[in-house]
């Protein structure tokens, strides 16, 4: 066994978003989205590798790994809000996002180990497979880098960033988007790739409250995505990107454009070809969610405000009003009496 076939589809459909052929990779498998996310489906590094490299054909991105775990952050986040439920502190969650992850990419398994002022997560690649596939490889070892520092993220509610990153290959000719997406020194050449964590950011205890508002963002985000699935056409892509990029902040459309290896004149350029703005997606995307949101009654209004990435209540409540033309308070107040 050495790759998770759920791993798999998340790569398919992610170069699907860039503009690769899905039906091709696809074949690559021999299986469709279903087959692929049944839990005893594994793959060979073969077939895997395969997959990838065509992924990156296709797409032309030349950082389709770090765009990649990029993509996957709300489901990081689905992971860490599990884990976090039976955790005291980061480095107990750790251990167990690092078991976790060595389930899902048995060819690339991830060891924890302690230095002197640090703790290090580093990752150990099959060197057989990394002799055959090195594209393959460097592509893996960046989204599982960039999959883990999301976790870390959204552990610490993004308080605290890593002292460095390493990575095992030789320096590029540009590094703007290593920097753009880690944000923390990145040093390449390395013996290993690997994440520094310092002792005082991973001993920080895990505090379960915040992550009840996290599976919230998490829950709702998955659904949207799959009511979305019959969307066609390039806003569709832009609001599955965004959906996965939040944390709860929106991303920039620089954020966006980038994701989706393109600039962020032509992602303009195809919304307006659509009829649509970057601005219209994103207020219209919360204003869906802030009615669904307000449907939970567990839920402030503060705590729906903070998952819409508003800076305070009373932004929200603006924004309510001017898209339903009445408050959060009287909509909840009109649901009650409806109900009784």
């Amino acid at each position: 066994m050495g790759f998770r076939g759920g791993f798999i589809s998340n790569i398919i459909r992610f170069a699907g978003q860039q503009g690769a052929d899905t039906n091709q990779l696809l074949l690559l498998t021999g299986m469709g989205y279903s087959e692929l996310n049944d839990d005893v489906v594994y793959f060979d590094t073969d077939v895997y590798s395969e997959v990838v490299e065509q992924a990156l054909t296709q797409t032309g991105d030349l950082h389709f790994g770090l765009h990649l775990g990029e993509y996957l952050s709300l489901s990081a986040a689905g992971v860490v809000a599990h884990i976090a439920q039976s955790s005291s502190t980061v480095h107990e969650a750790l251990e167990y996002m690092v078991e976790f992850a060595n389930l899902g990419c048995q060819e690339m398994p991830f060891e924890l180990r302690e230095a002197t002022d640090r703790w290090i997560v580093g990752l150990l690649p099959n060197p057989v497979w990394a002799q055959q596939y090195p594209v393959a490889v460097q592509h893996t070892m960046d989204g599982n880098m960039m999959f883990t520092l999301r976790e870390l993220h959204a552990l610490t509610l993004s308080r605290h960033k890593p002292l460095r990153i390493d990575l095992a290959y030789p320096r590029p000719s540009s590094t703007l988007e290593y920097e753009r997406v880690f944000q923390v020194p990145v040093h390449f050449g390395k013996k290993q790739s690997a994440i520094h964590l310092s002792k005082d950011h991973i001993a920080m205890p895990v505090i379960s409250g915040d992550y009840k508002l996290l599976r919230v963002l998490v829950s709702f985000a998955e659904q949207k995505i799959r009511d979305m699935q019959r969307e066609t056409g390039f806003v569709a892509t832009v609001k599955q990107s965004i959906i996965n990029l939040v944390k709860p902040e929106f991303p920039t459309i620089d954020h966006v454009a980038a994701n989706l290896n393109m600039s962020v004149r032509t992602l303009q350029r195809r919304l307006r070809e659509e009829g649509e703005s970057y601005k219209n997606v994103i207020d219209n995307l919360r204003k869906h969610f802030a009615s669904q949101y307000l449907k939970r009654g567990d839920l402030s209004v503060k705590e729906i405000a903070y998952l819409l990435d508003y800076s305070d209540s009373s932004s929200f409540i603006r924004s309510y009003k001017r898209w339903f033309k009445t408050s959060p308070a009287a909509y909840r107040k009109s649901t009650k009496s409806n109900v009784e």
